[in-house]
């Protein structure tokens, strides 16, 4: 797990796997979410990390607290490719979930246009 923030942090994308599986664990997932949000500076990379987010959102073993923790690590990834996703999410259907995302599109929407 180091060894991926460690690699995820000097541009290896081969961490980007471990690194959305420690967000979904809740395992150093700040750290995972922001070195992921530098990997995806790249558009190439930061398809392939949406893709594994919005696939980690859709997957059956997403509990609220596991969604909650992926809207947190969207809010990383540039503001036009995410902000759809959170938008979905405000419409959640445990209420928890739709207010972060709420709220996460706010703090989106303000650095977009600051």
């Amino acid at each position: 797990r180091h060894a991926a923030l460690a690699s995820g942090g000097r541009g290896a994308t081969a961490a980007v796997p471990t690194l959305v599986a420690m967000v979904v664990e809740g395992t150093n997932d700040v750290e995972a979410s922001e070195v992921l949000g530098t990997l995806a500076m790249d558009p190439g990379c930061a398809d392939r990390i949406m893709s594994a987010l919005v696939d980690e959102l859709a997957a059956p073993t997403a509990d609220s607290s596991v969604r909650i923790r992926l809207a947190q690590a969207l809010v990383e990834m540039p503001p036009p490719t995410a902000r759809g996703v959170l938008k979905r999410l405000t419409h959640d259907d445990d209420r928890a979930v739709a207010l972060i995302a709420s709220a996460l599109v706010g703090v989106l929407e303000e650095q977009y246009h600051s």
